[in-house]
């Protein structure tokens, strides 16, 4: 089995005339998590609808050596039905993957620590209408990963809106499956959460896309002391 997950070449897409990503090309490698960064309209969300295939694109080849139906995708907005109890939701998620939902309740106490099952038990009650969107995001993000067999999870913005505590305990569950053999890709705004906690990260520009081992190598590329101020220069060469 090759190493090479999914193989963007020259990859161009764009809106009636706007380009929204610029010949990028890039390797992303099995059994890594990977980070995505760049300001807002960089083409973030834009790529991974290309890899999941909800959008083609215009010219330029992507290889994607992986079933549509082994990725499993997060969005950047998550809406649960408000109507119904966390627990519930729980049971549609276990529905949509074919499992029970003790099948499920076994998943979610060997993936997450116990701070994040602990308050679940206290908010399985509540209808998601009435929890704070924090609350549904981690939720569904770790029930996602806990749930959900596949070999490749996409999860775009995954701690946006989630406090400190929850999103520390999210990166410990993405941790996870990546030592169980998982391929993590994630988005997110928050530099140094990437710059922890990933294996490389890549940063898009409207110009192109560049690879990074660590924060200390972005930082370095722009002559920065900050992850924020490198980020701040990268925006503006581009």
């Amino acid at each position: 089995m090759t190493s090479s997950m999914i193989n963007g070449k020259d990859l161009t897409f764009k809106y009636s005339t706007n380009n929204i990503l610029n010949s990028i090309s890039f390797s992303f490698n099995r059994g890594y998590i990977i980070g995505l960064l760049g300001e807002n309209g960089a083409g973030k969300t834009t790529l991974f609808d290309l890899i999941t295939g909800s959008i083609t694109p215009t010219s330029g080849k992507l290889l994607i050596n992986i079933e549509a139906d082994d990725i499993a995708y997060l969005p950047q907005v998550v809406t649960l039905p408000p109507a119904l109890r966390i627990k519930e939701v729980l049971e549609m998620m276990s529905c949509f993957q074919g499992i029970s939902t003790h099948q499920a309740s076994s998943r979610l106490a060997s993936l997450w620590p116990k701070p994040m099952l602990r308050r679940y038990e206290e908010i399985k009650n509540h209808r998601s209408g009435i929890c704070s969107y924090g609350e549904k995001r981690w939720f569904a993000t770790a029930a996602m990963l806990a749930i959900c067999k596949k070999s490749l999870f996409i999860l775009d913005e995954p701690t946006a809106g989630v406090d400190v505590q929850y999103r520390y305990l999210i990166w410990q569950c993405i941790k996870e499956m990546k030592n169980v053999g998982y391929t993590i890709i994630v988005s997110s705004h928050i530099l140094d959460e990437i710059g922890a906690n990933t294996d490389h990260f890549y940063f898009l520009q409207k110009s192109g896309i560049h690879r990074f081992n660590n924060m200390q190598d972005f930082m370095n590329r722009f002559d920065s002391t900050s992850p924020d101020e490198a980020f701040i220069k990268a925006t503006v060469v581009d």
